[in-house]
């Protein structure tokens, strides 16, 4: 219209938020200390949204750091802990890729990884002269559940990165960080089995059909679906998973199994925490061709992660994972029990201390294999789960956001 004028639009603060980037595990993020963001987290959001990029739902987060992935979409917010025997807070933040919104329902193993080594070099940890080795406590908000990272220091107390300790899906090496979830079940539910029964039958609905599959809903240090991928339909057994119609299968499921486990009230609630709880299909592990002594892992599994296929595993959903294999009656049982007759080995504890056993699992994934291991006491109930990773602080400084 003639003489019409545009009002401009009104202008974003620019502000400087200081972080540190970092590569844990197969994960990377931005970790930023409790007290450079607002006291009350119902504020974190426009942030971080903004500081990765994902504050107009683009899907390359052009204008943030995030990369364009669920797994290097992600934030660590760490404290000094006031609980007791506890020497760190932290919350893990999922920021959505390609939607602008924040998950904050649960864990991230990886980038949980990073927690011990960010609050070393941070001084939130003191360490004393002399250590070479220290054990760092912490306690996930997601989750309220504790997990204690031990990791390698210098002598002028820092984190150790240079290692020979190699982790599939990262090309290079690096010091080795183990960590332990303590009293890792029901980590949202309360209870290891949600359900009530270690596999449940669950009808799913997708456009395209309709039919029943196998599940095991598992809670240990986050909550998991997994399928067993012998129940899906044939044509999607014919597929890639990361085919749509694949996916969206898969994300039925996923509400179905939330509503199963009192996550949610029905499957448009569901919908609506992408994060919570995740899913993965699983499966009889791959046979060695190369070589007669190569090991048969336990499970081979293939994970999700906000609607796509996972690139590896996430770290909480290897605890669940092995605690399954350990729980009588799931399906992740099942296949271990039916890979430990194609070795040839009993099912026999790796070790024995006390009234505590650990017994090795070995997970096979896109990227390779993961040993995982799960200590239960007299009473099969899971007290550990201890895995290993890397890490690696990529860059230090200020990061810009606008709100």
């Amino acid at each position: 219209m003639p003489g019409r004028t545009i009002a401009p639009l009104p202008r974003k603060a620019r502000r400087y938020l200081p972080a540190v980037w970092m590569r844990a595990g197969t994960s990377k993020g931005l970790f930023i200390h409790r007290h450079d963001l607002p006291a009350r987290e119902d504020e974190w959001a426009p942030i971080l949204l903004s500081a990765m990029g994902s504050n107009d739902s683009d899907s390359m987060q052009l204008n943030g750091i995030g990369g364009a992935t669920s797994t290097t979409s992600k934030v660590a917010i760490v404290a000094p802990s006031h609980r007791q025997g506890v020497d760190v807070d932290y919350t893990f933040i999922q920021v959505a890729v390609g939607a602008s919104a924040v998950d904050a329902s649960g864990n991230c193993g990886n980038i949980a990884s990073g927690v011990g080594p960010f609050a070393i070099d941070e001084g939130l940890v003191k360490v004393e002269p002399g250590q070479t080795e220290v054990d760092v406590r912490i306690y996930n908000t997601n989750t309220g559940r504790t997990l204690v990272e031990t990791l390698e220091v210098d002598e002028e107390g820092h984190f150790v990165e240079e290692g020979v300790y190699r982790i599939p899906g990262v090309q290079s090496p690096g010091s080795r960080i183990r960590m332990a979830f303590e009293k890792p079940a029901g980590s949202k539910t309360g209870r290891l089995l949600p359900s009530g029964a270690p596999t449940n039958i669950v009808n799913v609905h997708t456009s395209r059909s309709t039919c029943h599959v196998r599940i095991s809903a598992v809670d240990a240090a986050n909550p998991f679906i997994f399928v067993d991928e012998a129940t899906l339909p044939r044509s999607l057994r014919a597929i890639q998973p990361g085919e749509p119609q694949y996916l969206e299968f898969i994300e039925s499921v996923r509400r179905v199994g939330a509503v199963l486990m009192g996550l949610a009230k029905s499957v448009e609630e569901a919908a609506l925490t992408r994060g919570t709880p995740k899913i993965a299909v699983v499966t009889m592990p791959s046979l060695p061709h190369k070589t007669p002594t190569a090991v048969i892992p336990d499970v081979r599994v293939t994970a999700f992660s906000m609607g796509k296929v996972h690139g590896s595993l996430q770290m909480t959903g290897a605890v669940p994972l092995a605690v399954a294999a350990c729980t009588e009656g799931t399906i992740v049982h099942e296949i271990a029990q039916r890979a430990a007759k194609l070795r040839h080995t009993p099912e026999v504890p790796l070790a024995r201390v006390g009234d505590k056993e650990t017994r090795e699992i070995v997970i096979e994934h896109a990227k390779g294999v993961m040993p995982v291991y799960v200590e239960k006491d007299t009473q099969s109930v899971v007290s550990k789960v201890t895995l290993s990773r890397t890490a690696r602080r990529l860059f230090e400084g200020q990061v810009v956001y606008a709100v």
